[in-house]
């Protein structure tokens, strides 16, 4: 059942003016990118030279999903906001957008795990996750990676 956002009653309490595209990961559901946010996104990325971000970072800044996962894993357990974890979230929600559904299940988890400075945090992770569920080509699919997932970053909970 699909289900349908009405974005003319949307009582989210920031938008894309609120920040800098590469902020966007951490203030933006998904319903709030249509077409010209994900240009912005897209062309944010595109002018970006990362010298000491490693292979993953340097193909998830070339558009590749399977880098930008691997490069935000990387940066888990994300303890401070910074450029370089602005920059390497960026690349996986550019995944993310573009419909790649394992970016938006990782997306979904990583900021689940993070404090930010707005109340909005769970239903932020919530529509990347929503996300991730309509993009998967077949959902039943997933449960073993969303297991493996929370089996990574949060292992300590997987323990008892």
């Amino acid at each position: 059942m699909a289900v349908l956002i009405d974005t003319d009653n949307d009582v989210w309490p920031l938008c894309a003016g609120d920040g800098s595209p590469l902020a966007w990961w951490r203030m933006l559901p998904m319903h709030h990118f249509r077409n010209s946010e994900r240009l912005v996104v897209r062309l944010a990325l595109k002018g970006i030279a990362v010298i000491d971000g490693g292979e993953e970072l340097a193909a998830a800044l070339r558009g590749d999903p399977a880098g930008a996962i691997a490069a935000a894993l990387a940066l888990v357990p994300i303890r401070k906001l910074s450029l370089p974890v602005d920059i390497t979230m960026t690349a996986l929600l550019r995944s993310a957008l573009e419909d790649d559904a394992a970016a938006a299940l990782v997306l979904s988890h990583v900021i689940g795990r993070i404090e930010f400075n707005h109340l909005f945090a769970a239903e932020l992770a919530t529509s990347w996750l929503t996300h991730h569920l309509r993009s998967a080509r077949d959902p039943h699919r997933f449960r073993q990676a969303e297991a493996a997932l929370s089996d990574y970053l949060c292992p300590e909970e997987n323990e008892a």
